[in-house]
């Protein structure tokens, strides 16, 4: 699974189909098209606890891919627009597949705190967007993924082998909402906060509208991808538990975990069991998680968004 895939995960492949949706903002009060009023539930923890769990996660990884394996700067190539980065001598696009992992490096015990763990990897959405600009930071005590957007859309993912749906962790932290920022419409399609998980599947039982759009991203980019994407956000206007369809496609469901400004400039954690809420968003079992990454955006809403990523294990 190589970067040019999930340039095509977020936003359901808006990167590379460049889909694009227009709708007028729905009351609200109503339950909007596209969404599944509070199907998902609310999945916030107690953060000490959070924290004793995270202790004992770190104590226990031992993958050796996440120490023996050296690459360039991930946060570099991060804050690099894909033209800039990707572009080779012959103006074609390099597309080098990064390592696969069994377990998802902390940002807590980076041996750098300069720089991501060895693992992660930027994604780009497109060559055109401007990318988030992504950093280390000591916050609270704690060192955390910093990320500042300015009408500008990209992300961090680590490609992930050997893992079943378990129990996802995490916590983030935002300083606001995106206030005209609305999940189920394409032009106003953006987070300060996301997390997303891509699994695994059989495209081949899929309807046939989803293997036209799955054959039309292998004939663009020469990639496969993800059969589903299941991600977290923190909405603006949804109702926490939430179940939003990505405007563009049925393969990416989004679940509100934190909305509103309520818990603004807070640390947040959370904890979901991956296999009960793909169930409920694709009705089916989930296939091998394949990637689990961040990202913060604001080019749709032409908006700013400041926020932080805690550490995120994967059980």
């Amino acid at each position: 699974m190589t970067a040019k895939v999930f340039r095509l995960v977020l936003t359901g492949a808006a990167g590379a189909l460049l889909l694009a949706g227009c709708a007028s903002t729905p009351p609200v009060s109503a339950v909007p098209p596209g969404e599944t009023a509070a199907v998902a539930g609310t999945s916030a923890i107690d953060c000490q606890a959070f924290a004793r769990r995270m202790a004992a996660y770190a104590a226990a990884q031992t993958d050796p891919a996440v120490t023996a394996m050296s690459s360039p700067d991930p946060l570099a190539a991060a804050n690099t627009s894909a033209a800039e980065a990707e572009a080779g001598d012959d103006g074609e696009v390099a597309d080098a597949a990064p390592p696969t992992l069994v377990t998802l490096p902390l940002f807590s015990v980076s041996p750098h705190r300069d720089q991501l763990p060895v693992g992660w990897q930027p994604w780009t959405i497109n060559r055109n967007k401007t990318p988030t600009r992504y950093s280390m930071a000591e916050v609270d005590q704690r060192v955390v993924v910093h990320a500042k957007a300015e009408s500008s859309a990209s992300g961090l993912y680590v490609p992930l082998r050997d893992r079943d749906a378990g129990m996802l962790r995490w916590t983030w932290k935002t300083s606001g909402i995106i206030r005209n920022a609305d999940n189920s419409h394409a032009p106003r399609e953006d987070s300060p906060l996301r997390l997303f998980v891509a699994f695994d599947g059989d495209k081949g039982a899929l309807p046939l509208k989803d293997q036209l759009m799955y054959e039309m991203a292998r004939l663009t980019t020469g990639r496969e991808m993800p059969y589903a994407t299941l991600m977290y956000i923190w909405g603006g206007r949804r109702a926490e538990g939430s179940l939003v369809k990505n405007p563009h496609t049925d393969r990416v469901r989004m679940i509100v975990v934190d909305s509103g400004m309520k818990h603004a400039n807070e640390w947040r954690c959370h904890e979901r069991d991956l296999r009960a809420d793909y169930r409920k968003a694709f009705g089916t079992d989930p296939g091998p998680v394949i990637a689990v990454g961040i990202m913060t955006d604001t080019d749709n809403t032409k908006s700013k968004a400041e926020s932080w990523y805690g550490d995120i294990a994967l059980d």
